[in-house]
């Protein structure tokens, strides 16, 4: 009798092929996160996607906080589905900022080579991808990665403690219940918008640093 789930199936080997080119450049063969790998130029679109988030969910925020009893309902799932958004931005924040922690310079690979784009992994010469050498520019990129993960857990609190106790008391006089957390998000927001910022003027002069480096202008390469 034939066996359904033998290793040597066709639709188990096209099982395997989705799940690679669904985790990217990750070691998903390792099954585990160590030799996780981004270029820079992802780490800068994610960061950008994270200061859009972080406006459009302070601008939900508000809406539910000026929204009357009629309204209330609309606002509160605009507001949580922003919550939702944001949380998803901010988990990239986090695998960026450790990976940089935990990997150091070998979690950025060359730009040509990002997650989208890479081989699948142990069939192809090209599974291990060549990392970006950065030099001292890398550092400050890692640091800034800190300091965006802590911004960024300080907004989650907030916007979380408030989504959750809405989800209950949908009123206005639970808005108000929140009044507090709501101006504290304020604060965590502009807080969160600063750190981002100032990691992607280091992610903007890392990049120019490796342009100029002789691997950036492609010279020594055969």
């Amino acid at each position: 009798m034939r066996q359904l789930n033998s290793p040597h199936s066709p639709g188990w080997l096209a099982l395997v092929l989705i799940g690679i080119s669904l985790t990217g450049c990750t070691s998903w063969w390792g099954g585990s996160r160590q030799g996780a790998s981004t270029s820079l130029q992802t780490v800068q679109d994610d960061l950008q996607y994270a200061q859009l988030k972080t406006r459009e969910t302070r601008k939900a925020l508000d809406d539910v906080k000026f929204a009357d009893e009629a309204d209330l309902p609309r606002a509160y799932r605009a507001f949580r589905d922003e919550v939702n958004f944001m949380t998803g931005a901010g988990e990239k924040l986090v695998q960026h900022a450790d990976g940089m922690h935990y990997q150091g310079n070998s979690y950025l690979v060359e730009a040509e080579s990002s997650a989208g784009e890479c081989r699948y992994p142990r069939l192809s010469r090209n599974a291990r991808l060549p990392r970006m050498e950065l030099g001292d520019a890398f550092e400050p990129i890692a640091e800034q990665g800190q300091a965006v993960q802590r911004a960024y857990r300080a907004f989650e609190f907030d916007i979380g403690a408030i989504e959750e106790h809405l989800s209950r008391e949908l009123s206005e006089q639970g808005v108000r219940d929140m009044e507090i957390f709501m101006r504290k998000s304020e604060v965590d927001a502009d807080n969160l918008l600063y750190e981002l910022e100032a990691e992607l003027a280091a992610v903007d002069r890392a990049r120019k640093a490796y342009d100029e480096s002789p691997r950036g202008t492609g010279a020594g390469t055969p």
